[in-house]
């Protein structure tokens, strides 16, 4: 028996069909399913085979397009593509929801959900967080075992910074305790893993131990896993956040109590501040309220800054376009100024710098975490001008920095000359003004290279060989009698963006330089 809807304009039945889906949230396309299956007549009408359109229209209302047409090869911006991809992302959006891990799918999962969070303006984000994925990730991160070698490292990998960006820090509080130790001790060994030399091709290859490995094919795209390190790091200092710090009984209260005994260690006053600043969470900062389909003003979204434009220097790491020329480089590793202003919080000492994260024979946790305050800020150099060899390794005992207007009664300038302890040539740099722009109006991004140099008294100056990054004030007073002074010297290396930064105390008597 026919059905009446075979009667009705292919153009209406279009917007039946349309209208029939369930775009808030997407769980699944059952609505649409049942429509087809209603007749024969219909099901070949409205297939995704014969009508690529409808179902290419739904992923555009359903799902968030700027980032994804921004992020894809032009392969997937067709309409039979965006049809397949509706299809897929709702077979992903079902097995989260089922709380389906199974081996067969996990990977590819992993990467939609990661994809979908790089190319999220909210709606994304609300689809996944409706479905469950915060508990979904969390179910994957306890079942990792990387010490045994049952999951390969791209799978760790996604696993690890698919959680960094959708994990909340409600649900981390809300972990139970074996399972927060389970979660900690996969990821352990990725954290805790430094090694003393990051060789120059380290930038091709995500992975600890191996040389670089072949991309998977995404939307014309060959990606690569993010860094599993870094996500590492910044997962676990969320994860050890949720558990504060016990204050030692026997500080003093406040800097006043301490005065009054002589102790210019930290108080307890000091230990709060410290334990009371928490990593930054993605998660944090999605309001489903501001998704677009609850916006009827579209002039206010528009004015509104896209969440995924945040990540699009996270995307640029781990996808390489097809039809560039394989040597052209497109990452950026060093964005200028983005090492300037005020640096605080607390870091984390490995226990070893030579252990390996897979065959480890012990799991070791870190040795101690502590409170780090500092203020960058940085210098370029330009050509003409050469930079500091690039085979020099900057020490604050055989390096210096002076002003050169001041040898010749000059008014004062903010450009800097770096000495070379080694070889007593001088180096010409410039600040990075905060508008972005250097002193002399050069482009910031044609600078020729980062180094990192930093004093706690006194104005400080630094130097860049390409760039220089140094802090401009005093540390605080009150920080300093707390936790201590130290000079910060180190480089930015632009081939990949590794930022090595040494530590020193002005005082001898403090610890030893990190």
């Amino acid at each position: 028996m026919s059905s009446s809807l075979e009667r009705i304009p292919l153009d209406v039945l279009l917007q039946i069909a349309f209208f029939s889906a369930e775009p808030a949230p997407l769980t699944s396309l059952d609505s649409l399913l049942q429509l087809l299956l209603t007749s024969r007549t219909l099901y070949h009408l409205l297939s995704i085979r014969t009508c690529p359109q409808l179902y290419a229209d739904i992923f555009r209302v359903t799902f968030d397009l700027s980032g994804y047409l921004r992020k894809s090869g032009q392969c997937a911006k067709t309409t039979s593509y965006l049809a397949q991809e509706l299809r897929r992302r709702a077979g992903l959006l079902r097995r989260i929801r089922r709380s389906h891990m199974t081996h067969e799918h996990l990977l590819s999962d992993l990467w939609g959900i990661y994809f979908m969070l790089l190319e999220s303006d909210s709606l994304n984000e609300m689809h996944l967080h409706s479905v469950g994925v915060s508990q979904w990730i969390l179910g994957v991160l306890e079942n990792l075992c990387p010490a045994t070698g049952s999951c390969d490292q791209q799978t760790v990998a996604l696993a690890i910074v698919v959680a960094s960006l959708v994990l909340s820090r409600n649900d981390i509080s809300a972990l139970r305790p074996e399972a927060y130790n389970r979660i900690l001790d996969s990821i352990r060994p990725f954290a805790t893993y430094t090694p003393l030399h990051l060789h120059e091709d380290a930038a091709r290859s995500h992975y600890f131990g191996q040389g670089p490995s072949d991309g998977t094919l995404y939307n014309g795209l060959t990606i690569f896993p993010p860094n599993l390190s870094s996500s590492s790091i910044f997962l676990t200092f969320a994860l050890k956040e949720a558990i504060p710090l016990q204050v030692p009984p026997h500080l003093p209260a406040t800097r006043a109590e301490a005065i009054a005994v002589g102790n210019d260690g930290p108080t307890k006053e000091d230990f709060f501040a410290v334990t009371a600043m928490r990593t930054p969470l993605l998660a944090d900062s999605f309001q489903p309220s501001r998704s677009r389909e609850s916006v009827s003003d579209l002039s206010q979204e528009e004015q509104r800054p896209s969440r995924s434009t945040i990540h699009d220097e996270d995307f640029s790491r781990v996808a390489r376009r097809l039809d560039l020329f394989p040597c052209a480089q497109e990452l950026e590793t060093y964005l200028p100024g983005l090492l300037t202003g005020i640096w605080e919080g607390s870091y984390m000492v490995a226990p070893s710098v030579a252990a390996h994260p897979f065959g480890i024979e012990e799991n070791q946790d870190f040795l101690c975490r502590k409170p780090i305050q500092f203020r960058l800020e940085e210098f370029l150099s330009f050509a003409p001008w050469l930079p500091l060899p690039i085979d020099s390794s900057p020490s604050t005992d055989n390096h210096g920095l002076q002003n050169p207007s001041d040898r010749n009664d000059e008014p004062p300038s903010r450009s800097v000359q770096f000495i070379d302890g080694n070889t007593g040539k001088c180096y010409d740099y410039e600040p990075l003004r905060l508008s972005g722009v250097p002193k002399s109006g050069r482009n910031a991004r044609h600078a020729l290279d980062v180094v990192i140099i930093g004093e706690v008294r006194g104005p400080f100056l630094s130097v860049l060989r390409h760039v220089v990054l140094t802090p401009i004030r005093q540390t605080p007073r009150r920080f300093q009698v707390a936790w201590g002074a130290y000079k910060y010297i180190g480089r930015v290396r632009l081939s990949d963006g590794l930022i090595s930064l040494t530590r020193k105390p002005v005082s001898p008597c403090q610890s030893p330089c990190e």
